[in-house]
């Protein structure tokens, strides 16, 4: 399997937006409450789901390749999985990144969730979001050096992006530090 083949869905996901995205590094601290925050928000959608009729199944089940947050049997047997994230907002990065997980299953729900919030993603958006996937790894594949330097600023990546040579970054930090300031 090659290396692009086994791009985790959280990257690929910003890669589908910014085929430029390389991940900015996480120190530790930052790694310790970020996983502080998922586990809260774990825990809310747990509660919720039960409360609702849910029968938890898994939680961090692997995949192929990856972690599926939570799994839930619905009151009439369907599976629903669930990718949790800590945010207040759920952006466009997290929705594909949900889709990502889906296994092609009809009869499988994705569903993208934080403490507040639940959505379920429609079976014509998992199917746009393959197709973007495939497209983006071949792009990645045959097209590397292109690829390199295609950016497309979106706040949802751009906030998480390392690549120096991004026109779009210097610009994101001095915005990102101007609102940090005010």
């Amino acid at each position: 399997m090659t290396a692009i083949a086994r791009i985790s869905p959280s990257r690929l996901a910003r890669l589908v937006i910014c085929p430029a995205y390389i991940p900015a590094p996480f120190d530790s601290e930052s790694r310790l409450r970020f996983q502080g925050l998922h586990a809260i928000a774990v825990l809310r959608v747990i509660a919720r789901h039960i409360k609702q009729g849910f029968q938890l199944k898994s939680v961090e089940r692997w995949g192929r390749g990856f972690r599926i947050d939570l799994e839930f049997q619905k009151p009439d047997g369907r599976i629903r999985m669930h990718e949790v994230k800590s945010a207040r907002q759920l952006t466009e990065a997290h929705r594909i990144q949900a889709a990502l997980y889906w296994g092609g299953d009809q009869d499988q729900e994705v569903v993208l969730s934080n403490g507040s919030t639940d959505l379920l993603l429609p079976q014509d958006y998992l199917e746009k979001v393959r197709q973007q996937a495939e497209a983006t790894r071949a792009f990645l594949r045959d097209r590397p050096d292109e690829a390199a330097v295609t950016f497309r600023p979106d706040p949802c990546v751009c906030r998480y992006c390392g690549n120096q040579r991004c026109p779009f970054l210097q610009r994101n930090q001095q915005s990102q530090t101007l609102r940090v300031g005010a």
